[in-house]
C-alpha cells in the first residue's frame, strides 16, 4: 500500500511552504494595489533584449497539459506522486479561473499600449490576468516532487535548480508581457499552497492505492499518451514554444512507454 509518509524534517518543509506561500501572496496583493506594479512590469519586460526565444520556450513548461504530463512522468516512482499531481491539478483547474473570474484583473495589454510592451509569441489581452496560471502551475508542481522525494542535504543543488527553474517559469509570463508581477507573486503563492493542500489530502484520503491497479495504470498511460498527442498537435506561434512541446511531448512518450512495460511485466493480483 503505497501511501505519503512524513519525513523526519517534514514538518520543516510544510512551514517553508506556508511562509513561502504567504511571502509570495502577500507581496503580491501589495503590488496589485500599487503603482510600482506598472512600473516593474515596464522595467523587468525590458530587461532581458534578445532572449525572446528563451522566454517563449521556458513558459510552455507551465502550460496546464504540459505540466500534468511531465509531473506524472516525474512523480510515477515516489509513494503517492501521481496522486498528488492530479490532485493538484484538479484542485488548481477549480481554483485558477474561480480567482480569475472573481478578481477580473485587466492584462498588461489590455491596459499598456502595445508599443511599450515587448510582446512574445500571443499573450492574451482579456480581464483574467490575476493570478497567473503559469506561476502557480510551476510552482505547485515543484512543490509536489519535493513532497514525493523528500529532498535531504546532499540534494540541495537538484532543490536549487527547481526553484530557480519554477521562478523563471513564472518570471517568464511578465518577460512575455502576459501578467503583471503581481500576478505572477500571487500565483507562485497559491501554487505552494496547493501542493500542500494536495499532500494533505492524500494522506487523508488516498487514491495511490487504487492508482495501483491494471485498470487505473492503463488510465494513466491513456492520459500520458492523449496528452503526448495534443503537445504534438498543438498550434504554436514560435519555434521556441514549438521545441519546448516537442521536448515535453517527448518526455510524455518516454513515460508513457515505460508504463506500458510495467504494466505488461507486472503479476497483478
Amino acid at each position: 500500500m503505497f501511501l505519503p509518509t512524513p519525513a523526519p524534517d517534514q514538518g520543516r518543509l510544510t512551514f517553508l511552504l506556508w511562509l513561502c506561500s504567504g511571502v509570495f501572496s502577500v507581496c503580491g496583493l501589495c503590488l496589485f494595489f500599487s503603482p510600482l506594479n506598472l512600473q516593474a512590469m515596464l522595467w523587468l519586460n525590458h530587461l532581458t533584449p534578445g532572449w525572446d526565444g528563451f522566454w517563449s520556450f521556458i513558459t510552455q513548461f507551465g502550460e496546464g497539459g504540459a505540466a500534468l504530463l511531465w509531473l506524472l512522468v516525474i512523480t510515477r516512482f515516489s509513494p503517492g506522486g501521481n496522486a498528488v499531481s492530479l490532485k493538484v491539478f484538479l484542485l488548481g483547474s477549480l481554483l485558477s479561473p474561480l480567482l480569475k473570474s472573481w478578481v477580473a484583473s485587466p492584462r498588461p495589454l489590455g491596459v499598456i499600449p502595445a508599443g511599450l510592451l515587448n510582446s512574445i509569441g500571443q499573450p492574451p489581452s482579456g480581464a483574467n490576468s490575476m493570478p497567473s496560471g503559469h506561476s502557480m502551475t510551476a510552482f505547485a508542481a515543484v512543490a509536489v516532487i519535493f513532497l514525493s522525494y523528500h529532498f535531504k542535504a546532499r540534494h540541495r543543488p537538484v532543490a536549487v535548480l527547481l526553484a530557480l527553474w519554477a521562478a523563471l517559469v513564472a518570471l517568464s509570463r511578465v518577460m512575455v508581457g502576459a501578467h503583471w508581477p503581481a500576478d505572477v507573486l500571487a500565483g507562485a503563492g497559491a501554487g505552494l499552497a496547493l501542493a500542500w493542500l494536495a499532500w494533505r489530502w492524500e494522506s487523508l484520503q488516498a487514491w495511490q492505492p487504487q492508482l495501483q491497479t491494471r485498470n487505473a495504470q492503463w488510465c494513466l498511460l491513456l492520459t500520458e499518451a492523449i496528452l503526448t498527442v495534443y503537445l504534438l498537435s498543438a498550434s504554436t506561434v514560435t519555434s521556441a514554444e514549438r521545441l519546448a512541446f516537442d521536448l515535453i511531448a517527448t518526455v510524455g512518450i518516454a513515460g508513457t512507454v515505460s508504463r506500458w512495460l510495467f504494466i505488461r511485466r507486472h503479476a497483478w493480483a
